[in-house]
């Protein structure tokens, strides 16, 4: 078991997270801090850092380090970025830092802090072609990403708190500072052609991303309380933009889901956001809650458990088995047993359900983790792990495919009437999303009653659909007693036929064990 810990030494905050790796390589997250620091506070007219700054970040560090070492970490990588890059003084800090802390605190090119922002996002987001904002207290991290790779890269030298405190002179913007400052913001951004008009997605990382989601999701009352990964338009990100803009500090400091300790930034980080939406001419921001200090483990991870590879091929496979990873070997094959057997009936009533890749991916997830409520309770587990499934650290999917997934796993058990209608992430879902999941759920179901005893005896599945009736081959290992199975399956009979119109006709084969 090993304990690495990660330092993100930024310009407005400093980010502290802890992950605990197993000898089977799984891994989790075990603790996180975060402290305003503002660094960058007051730099802009000497471009040194103050002593007041340099004097609370210090303090925060080490606060962090007695952390790491009350923890029992192994291995501690901090990384400070544009504040102390660009700062004269930079040198002296970084110095300072490693006589009171003992941190050996690394400063970080542009091109690094994008690449490891790269690799914290590609891991966890299941997009392949995208551009990604790193929108920070001192600089803007932009990246041209397409096919999961880096195209391009830039770091532009705008962030919330440095525009803030060029343009901004008094506890207001004048409309001519605010006029000033986005004319600024245009023609830095407007300096990198290749960004212009590419039409695609906006990828946002950083707090100013991560208060956009709050106040969104306040304003919708959004059923998930997670960030990451959360969808909005330009239209409700342009209302959230003129609704900050128009309101004094105070009253910005009331607004729900917007951080107190951001509010005389917001406006300046807002700014930014919209004029690349404009020269990208993206449709949608898509919110990111993995960044640097994630890329910075996904580097670490990649490096010392993956062969050199930071860039994981399917993250939602990956990220599921990473979460199975702590359960028993035995619920491990299981797991992964009734998902090969939940796709194969899939794919075989294709015809009927008529349901896309995306869906198969949901049951793919939905198998892999349809037990695990049972950490919780075993009674009621399908409920548990409807929850533990939207608020697990599962990727590559969205949040309305998280719920629809949930949905599977609660509704293979057989939901009743009132938990249907009270479902908890149900707003999420359409009325057709909501029928095609009737059916899938019939299909997990189905594969869970085929392993009902966990011996996984079933070799292999014929699936044959006619006018009137889905007959299902089922080869079984030779000698093994189906007599508990096939009451489970018989039990499904009545449902399948509700959803799918047809009967669900069983034929039991014996199959030789060297076959």
């Amino acid at each position: 078991m090993k304990r690495i810990a990660f330092i993100d030494l930024g310009s407005n905050s400093v980010r502290f997270v802890i992950y605990e790796i197993s000898k089977t390589g799984s891994y989790r997250l075990i603790y996180q801090e975060k402290e305003s620091v503002r660094l960058s506070e007051n730099m802009w007219g000497t471009h040194e850092l103050t002593k007041e700054a340099m004097e609370r970040s210090l303090r925060a560090l080490k606060g962090f380090v007695h952390m790491a070492n009350a923890m029992e970490v192994d291995t501690i990588k901090a990384v400070a970025t544009a504040a102390v890059r660009l700062a004269k003084n930079g040198d002296a800090f970084i110095k300072a830092v490693k006589e009171r802390t003992g941190l050996n605190l690394e400063c970080i090119a542009g091109e690094e802090e994008a690449r490891l922002g790269f690799l914290g996002v590609i891991n966890t987001i299941g997009l392949k072609d995208f551009i990604i904002f790193d929108l920070g207290g001192a600089s803007t991290e932009v990246t041209l990403v397409k096919n999961r790779q880096i195209v391009k890269a830039v770091s532009l030298p705008i962030g919330a708190l440095t525009l803030t405190g060029t343009y901004q002179k008094g506890d207001e913007y004048t409309p001519k500072e605010l006029e000033k400052m986005t004319k600024a913001v245009k023609k830095t951004i407007k300096e990198h052609y290749w960004l212009h008009n590419v039409k695609l997605p906006l990828l946002g990382i950083g707090g100013t991303a991560r208060n956009i989601a709050k106040i969104d999701q306040r304003k919708l009352s959004y059923p998930i309380t997670k960030l990451h990964n959360y969808e909005l338009p330009y239209h409700r990100f342009h209302e959230i933009l003129e609704d900050v803009k128009g309101k004094s500090l105070e009253a910005r400091k009331k607004i729900s889901g917007l951080s107190s300790e951001r509010a005389d930034i917001i406006i300046a980080g807002l700014t930014i956001v919209d004029e690349l939406f404009n020269y990208v001419n993206a449709k949608t921001l898509v919110v990111g809650g993995c960044g640097l200090r994630e890329g910075l483990f996904y580097d670490y991870y990649g490096e010392h458990y993956l062969g050199g590879n930071s860039i994981i091929d399917d993250i939602l496979v990956h990220s599921a088995e990473n979460v199975l990873l702590g359960m028993t070997k035995h619920e491990l094959v299981h797991a992964k047993y009734i998902t090969k057997l939940s796709t194969t009936l899939y794919d075989a009533l294709e015809p009927l359900h008529k349901a896309d890749k995306n869906f198969r991916r949901c049951l793919i997830a939905a198998g892999l983790l349809h037990d695990i409520g049972k950490r919780v309770n075993y009674y009621s587990h399908a409920r548990h792990g409807c929850y533990m499934l939207v608020n697990s650290n599962l990727y590559g999917i969205s949040h309305v495919e998280q719920a629809f997934s949930a949905f599977l796993v609660m509704n293979s058990h057989g939901l009743t009437p009132k938990e249907y209608k009270n479902f908890l992430y149900g707003k999420l879902l359409d009325q057709e999303q909501r029928l095609l999941g009737q059916k899938l759920s019939i299909i997990l179901a189905i594969a869970e009653a085929l392993d009902e005893s966990h011996e996984q005896f079933i070799k292999r599945l014929e699936v044959n659909i006619k006018y009137t009736s889905v007959v299902i081959k089922v080869f079984y290992l030779e000698g093994r007693d189906v007599s508990v199975t096939k009451t489970a399956v018989e039990k499904l009979s009545k449902s399948f036929n509700k959803e799918f119109k047809k009967t669900l006709e069983i034929e039991w084969h014996e199959s030789r064990k060297e076959a």
